[in-house]
């Protein structure tokens, strides 16, 4: 098993998120990474910190991020919205996003909500068999990404476990 870290997301962490971000887009024939996260990832800290929100981050042993969690509340109350979730490729399979997720819960319950949903591109094939394997099912509705790609995305959500 490989060894990482999970951390609070600083600042300064944001060119190495869009580093991991673009690598993780890549798979799936994404535009460059910059064009959709480029704003959320400047300050990545301060920026979900800002929306009420937290961004862990997951370092192997060298240091390099490869892994990312964030998190933000939705505009329904007692509900937030997992908005970035982006693993390396060598660090799949191994449960950190598990961890990642746990993390997100743990946030959640203690800010409040009952409720934790993510907008999913059908693409990612293996987010959407993540998050139905932990409990999330998929609900009515499909929508555009805007970003110039013909991808759609789905809502799904479940509650937040009791602490």
């Amino acid at each position: 098993m490989t060894e990482v870290l999970i951390r609070e997301a600083i600042d300064e962490d944001g060119p190495e998120l869009i580093r991991l971000a673009d690598a993780t887009l890549a798979e799936h024939a994404e535009p460059d990474a910059s064009e959709s996260f480029g704003a959320a990832f400047a300050a990545p800290a301060s920026g979900f910190a800002g929306r009420g929100g937290r961004l862990w981050v997951m370092t192997d042993a060298g240091g390099a991020l490869v892994g990312a969690l964030g998190v933000t509340p939705h505009v329904r109350p007692q509900e937030f919205e997992i908005t970035a979730l982006f693993l390396a490729p060598s660090v799949r399979g191994q449960g950190f996003a598990l961890a990642l997720l746990a993390g997100a819960d743990a946030f959640a319950a203690a800010s409040g909500a009952a409720r934790l949903s993510a907008w999913i591109d059908t693409r990612f094939g293996g987010a959407i068999r993540f998050l139905l394997r932990h409990g999330f099912v998929r609900l009515p509705g499909t929508r555009a990404r805007h970003d110039g790609t013909p991808a759609l995305m789905r809502h799904y959500a479940r509650d937040v476990p009791a602490a």
